[in-house]
């Protein structure tokens, strides 16, 4: 190829470079073009729904779009609102909704510092320092899933004294049928604050709750109208797992909970393991904690009457009837219920 040829070829090889360039700038500009009208609706649908069903009205300031070109999401800043129709306040830093482009079915949420407060009774505040969710396909659509995970989670009165926290949450819930909605519960390294004096913390084995049943949707009827809200009257328990402390209860029975009577139609089969040289190092002047003690150490007896040092399964079964609490038929706490 002569000096000539190869200078023309040059030219040549350029104008495709620069032809090429353009074309991908052109793309690209339309491809954020349409990637914004598209961010724009969902926010615009966001805001839309926030104001008619929780008469929630988020200013331009606090919610933004970003994401381009993968994903849409969709940033919501200071957040803190009562929800129309409920006593339930909410407030968090700063919320993350992402869509991926490739699956509009799916979302995943991510939340700093989110806090729910109910204003009515019974009042507490629950808390973490993040929430991670996942969300996919419609409530009883056959494909619906929920999974989130929060670390530093808490439960705490009105008072703002600590009921209950954890260092890690995963919440699961998924469709038995149109239904129901089977869920799972897990909380590591828990902590009760009733419980502080009545068992010492081991790093090694750290407290934890398991909970797995079925949340039943008494509004749906049929099949026909799969997609009406959910009203939770009722949870069908099949697991119950708990290790605090020395204290290991293991239930695998399936007992039904009505959460508006704190009433079960059944009792719950449970195994206590637990050692009557542990049950006796147990001092507290809580009254409700003390009456459960004296229940286990009586069934510690019957169970062991050498009384040795061994762990020993105690056979236990648990009821509420109208928000009293019993084990072994026995009446133990009644807890406060309103009809």
């Amino acid at each position: 190829m002569n000096p000539n040829q190869n200078h023309i070829y040059q030219i040549f090889m350029k104008k495709k470079i620069y032809t090429f360039s353009l074309f991908v700038f052109a793309f690209l500009i339309a491809l954020y073009f349409v990637w914004a009208i598209a961010a724009n609706i969902q926010k615009e649908a966001l805001k839309q729904h926030l104001s008619n069903e929780w008469a929630v009205a988020l200013s331009d300031e606090k919610i933004t779009t970003y994401g381009f070109p993968f994903k849409f999401g969709i940033k919501v800043s200071d957040f803190q609102f009562q929800l129309n129709n409920t006593p339930i306040k909410l407030e968090f830093l700063k919320l993350k909704i992402i869509r991926l482009i490739y699956n509009f079915s799916d979302f995943i949420l991510f939340l700093e510092k989110p806090m729910v407060t109910s204003m009515d009774y019974p009042i507490f505040n629950s808390s973490s320092n993040k929430l991670k969710a996942s969300i996919s396909g419609r409530p009883f659509s056959g494909k619906f899933k929920l999974i989130t995970e929060q670390e530093n989670w808490q439960i705490s009165d009105e008072r703002n004294t600590k009921i209950l926290e954890a260092k890690e949450v995963i919440f699961a819930l998924k469709d038995a049928d149109h239904r129901n909605l089977d869920f799972y519960f897990q909380a590591d390294n828990l902590e009760v604050s009733i419980l502080n004096k009545v068992y010492k913390k081991d790093p090694e084995k750290p407290n934890k709750l398991i909970l797995q049943g079925t949340i039943l949707n008494s509004v749906i009827s049929s099949r026909e109208a799969p997609y009406k809200p959910i009203k939770l009257e009722n949870i069908m328990l099949q697991k119950l797992d708990i290790n605090v402390g020395f204290f290991k209860l293991s239930c695998n029975d399936m007992v039904a909970v009505n959460l508006f009577k704190l009433t079960t139609k059944e009792d719950v089969a449970c195994l206590l393991k637990l050692s009557p040289k542990n049950i006796s190092k147990i001092k507290t002047d809580n009254e409700l904690i003390q009456s459960i003690i004296d229940i286990v150490n009586l069934l510690l007896i019957i169970n062991n009457p050498t009384r040795s040092a061994e762990i020993q399964a105690i056979p236990i079964k648990l009821s509420l009837n109208k928000g009293l609490f019993y084990i072994n038929a026995i009446p133990i706490y009644q807890f406060p219920t309103r009809y």
